[in-house]
């Protein structure tokens, strides 16, 4: 039998950036099915209140078209660059998942919590705008919040599945042990908790139609579960069929 993909680095990043580019593809046409209507109504209402406010029309530095586009390359790059990621580290952290568990669940186990750290829990304290919401003098300030809540939230589940790992080294009783994941929850919770009402809140009024805003914000976040899911679903797939051969 041939090594398998837990043995091997360089398989592991194979198999990560072929499912990054799947779920870049994935959800460039979601994004393409759903969003780009919203974004369009955006604009639309962007371009007539800055008529209404008597300000003068004034073509966009890159059209809709070269837009579209650029979104597609982006997903595809965004994926590749998050499937590197994911697949260090899953060869990082092989030797702390059960070995009961498929590679297919530990990758999309490892894929959803890579996902609701970095993307779908600082959505819901700083979720995505339309276009049109937002002040440009603030947009260093609300960088530095977003990017400081992705961290926070990084070390939040780092020490959440640190201290699992700790417990596990405990010994226990056959009917505590169920109960170190429990603990390891309700310890990420209160840390998560903290940190979302500690971090202040984004600072710019959003102007549009409330309907507008949750929309895309709903469309967006639709976005971000399609992207990890698929990411690591195809991951642990791939993984599987490498690892078999």
């Amino acid at each position: 039998m041939g090594t398998t993909t837990t043995d091997s680095l360089g398989s592991v990043l194979k198999v990560a950036v072929i499912a990054g580019l799947l779920a870049g593809a994935a959800v460039a046409g979601f994004h393409a099915l759903l969003i780009e209507p919203v974004l369009d109504r955006a604009i639309a209402l962007e371009v007539h209140l800055s008529q209404a406010r008597g300000e003068g029309a004034h073509e966009p530095v890159i059209d809709r078209p070269t837009q579209r586009w650029g979104m597609v390359l982006g997903f595809l790059l965004y994926g590749a660059i998050w499937g590197l990621l994911l697949g260090v580290a899953f060869y990082l952290t092989r030797a702390w998942q059960p070995s009961t568990w498929t590679i297919t669940r530990r990758g999309l186990l490892l894929g959803l919590l890579a996902g609701w750290s970095v993307a779908m829990f600082p959505f819901l304290k700083y979720p995505a705008n339309p276009p049109g919401v937002g002040d440009a003098e603030t947009i260093g300030y609300r960088q530095a919040l977003y990017f400081g809540f992705i961290g926070l939230s990084v070390v939040g589940t780092a020490l959440a599945m640190g201290l699992y790992r700790l417990l596990r080294r405990v010994p226990w009783s056959s009917a505590l042990a169920r109960g170190r994941g429990w603990l390891a929850s309700g310890f990420y919770i209160l840390y998560a908790a903290a940190v979302y009402v500690m971090m202040p809140a984004n600072p710019d009024p959003v102007a549009m139609p409330a309907q507008l805003v949750w929309t895309f914000r709903a469309i967006s976040f639709a976005g971000l579960i399609v992207f990890w899911m698929a990411l690591g679903g195809a991951f642990g797939w791939f993984a599987r069929e490498e690892g078999s051969s």
